[in-house]
């Protein structure tokens, strides 16, 4: 289950509603754990019909409105409302897994994202089996349950302790009141966290070195950023510096994992106000709520300048510092607790006054002509758990990200990575390939 309401399911029946099993329902019965606002068990499968399409919308929609949970089905709570017996199911012809999320796709609108079906095989009654149906927190909320093409009769349900009830008229509008209020409190989080973090990066690549210079000056003048936003905040305690330490240490092993080895936040850690600071590539902040601000240094300064004075900007490094960053940013915002979607802003920022040339071949005369560099940032939202857990979606997120910095460049796609979330490895060189240290066909 990709949401907070995971957790606190799991503590009620002691493992995570993704690994549960029989004889974790029987130990629910024995227990007599009881229903509630994240939990329902359910004795017969929905019906085919109508009604019980609708019965099935209204369960799931009524979770996704409050705040997540679980559906059992083939668990009778004998009338008093927690597990009572064990009552698996002979499978229903034509209504499995594709039919329920059939039913959930036409009958709720707009569509609860991310939603979890399973079924259970009973080892105690053969044939017969389980329904899990695991259901998100939405931040898409207030979702409606209205029958195929009659939308204009349509009822809003929440959970409401072991019950489902229907939202009122003005309880409805101060749901979508919260909705858009929410979407523009991400944003808001979204530009103090990126500003936050690019005063801090100023910072450090302006302090002079040892020898005379900055950073910024003699060995980076050109940086890529990313910001994230998680739309259901986690809760990381880094108020204490073992707590800071602790928090980067999970963070660099996390790190660690990433597309490539690239990723190198070192230490000290610095203090900073419910976050951590650190330095090294990328420079950045880890906030206590799961947001995250990292800046990488570009192939650049080094790079081969062109006839018209422009420097060259590696277009390879870019898309792979690109996946790495929100690779590190997802793995963050998971550890954090966080949930839901993640809003991400990638930016490039400049400290001397030259315009760039894209390098995207070997071949100096294939580069493209000086351009300025994109004056604002760009965005994209993906779900977090996926991109957290599956390196093809970090991919393809950064494939997003990488489409809109480099069509404001004049290139019409990235080199390397693809929308299906692929590497097109053959178009690196050895060095480049040697780094690929995550990657794995």
């Amino acid at each position: 289950m990709p949401d907070g309401s995971a957790r606190t399911t799991h503590s009620r029946i002691g493992r995570h509603p993704d690994d549960l099993d029989e004889d974790d329902l029987q130990r629910a019965v024995d227990s007599q754990i009881p229903e509630g606002v994240d939990l329902d068990w359910k004795k017969d499968f929905y019906k085919g019909t109508d009604a019980g399409k609708k019965e099935l919308a209204k369960d799931v929609s009524a979770m996704a409105n409050t705040v997540g949970g679980l559906v059992v089905v083939g668990v009778d709570d004998g009338s008093k409302d927690h597990a009572h017996e064990l009552s698996p199911l002979e499978p229903a012809q034509g209504r499995g897994e594709e039919w329920i999320r059939s039913v959930l796709a036409n009958w709720i609108q707009p569509v609860v994202p991310h939603i979890g079906v399973r079924s259970l095989r009973s080892a105690k009654h053969d044939g017969r089996i389980y329904w899990l149906i695991t259901v998100p927190r939405s931040t898409q909320a207030p979702h409606a349950v209205a029958a195929p093409g009659n939308d204009y009769n349509f009822r809003v349900h929440v959970r409401n302790g072991t019950t489902t009830r229907s939202l009122a008229e003005s309880e409805i509008a101060q749901r979508y009141r919260d909705r858009f209020q929410a979407a523009s409190d991400d944003i808001d989080r979204l530009n103090y966290v990126a500003e936050a973090g690019l005063r801090y990066l100023v910072n450090d690549v302006n302090t002079p070195l040892p020898n005379g210079g900055t950073r910024a000056t003699d060995l980076y003048p050109l940086w890529a950023s990313l910001t994230a936003i998680p739309t259901i905040r986690g809760n990381y305690s880094v108020t204490t510096l073992n707590e800071r330490n602790a928090a980067f240490e999970r963070f660099h092993k996390l790190a660690g994992a990433a597309l490539t080895d690239k990723m190198q936040p070192r230490h000290p850690v610095l203090a900073g106000r419910r976050q951590v600071r650190f330095e090294g590539a990328p420079i950045g902040q880890l906030h206590q709520d799961g947001s995250f601000y990292g800046a990488m240094p570009l192939d650049y300064k080094e790079a081969q300048r062109g006839r018209d004075g422009a420097n060259a900007l590696s277009q390879i490094g870019l898309e792979l510092h690109l996946v790495t960053l929100v690779q590190a940013a997802s793995a963050w915002a998971v550890e954090s607790g966080a949930t839901g979607e993640i809003l991400l802003a990638t930016a490039l920022h400049r400290f001397d006054d030259k315009d760039v040339r894209l390098n995207n071949s070997e071949d100096p005369g294939l580069w493209g002509s000086a351009v300025a560099l994109p004056s604002t940032p760009v965005r994209t939202t993906a779900d977090l758990v996926a991109v957290a857990t599956n390196m093809r979606e970090a991919i393809t997120m950064a494939y997003t990200l990488a489409s809109d910095l480099l069509a404001d460049m004049g290139a019409h796609e990235p080199g390397i990575l693809t929308p299906e979330g692929d590497l097109r490895v053959e178009r690196l060189n050895s060095g480049w390939r040697h780094r690929l240290t995550g990657w794995k066909r």
